[in-house]
């Protein structure tokens, strides 16, 4: 008889802003197979993760946001801004976990970056994101990514308020991506589909 082990599996109450925070090596991870010239601007930026983690890959960043949840005083925190309603923004280049709002908001926000963005932009999402018919006649026939890093291991991506009442990320059971435009490059005939792996980084 083969042994069976439970899979525990977190559910969590669906945020009403959609804050769901990835763990930070995803961002380290892909500040070592991305190269961004400029600043970066997190337009979702939360408490802060993908901003401090480029940082600390030497990659000069920022970020706002609707909601002010960095602490008082946070250097890099530009202040709150509904990024849809932005009209221009300093940095060339932006990276985010936007607000997935069904696929609706996530596209929304990809879409406004791609208005803005000089440089690159980064976009980090469920990989069902790539799965869609409106999307693929949509989207990505408008706006092809240069490249789609499929991220490995699993990331952990709960509500930051779970975190904030002291909850912790781990048991990843979705897969993501990170979908990568580069503004500087010829539009791509098709993306290229790569592995992103983490180990350098989480070691």
């Amino acid at each position: 008889m083969l042994d069976t082990k439970a899979k525990a599996a977190h559910v969590w109450k669906r945020d009403a802003l959609d804050w769901y925070v990835e763990e930070d090596f995803v961002t380290r991870a892909l500040a070592k197979v991305e190269r961004f010239v400029g600043s970066v601007l997190d337009p979702c930026c939360g408490q802060g993760n993908i901003v401090t983690a480029l940082l600390a890959s030497g990659v000069e960043a920022v970020g706002s946001d609707i909601v002010e949840r960095a602490p008082e005083g946070t250097p890099w925190f530009l202040g709150t801004a509904d990024f849809r309603e932005v009209a221009a923004i300093a940095q060339p280049n932006i990276c985010m976990n936007p607000p997935f709002f069904r696929a609706k908001g996530a596209e929304a926000f990809i879409r406004k970056a791609l208005s803005l963005a000089s440089g690159k932009v980064a976009a980090f999402t469920d990989i069902k994101f790539l799965a869609s018919d409106g999307r693929a006649k949509g989207l990505y026939a408008e706006f092809p990514p240069n490249r789609i890093w499929s991220i490995s291991p699993r990331p952990s991506c709960p509500p930051g308020e779970y975190l904030l009442a002291g909850g912790e990320a781990d048991g990843g059971t979705a897969d993501y991506v990170w979908l990568v435009w580069d503004l500087t490059a010829p539009p791509p005939q098709a993306a290229q589909f790569l592995w992103l792996r983490a180990e350098a980084v989480l070691g």
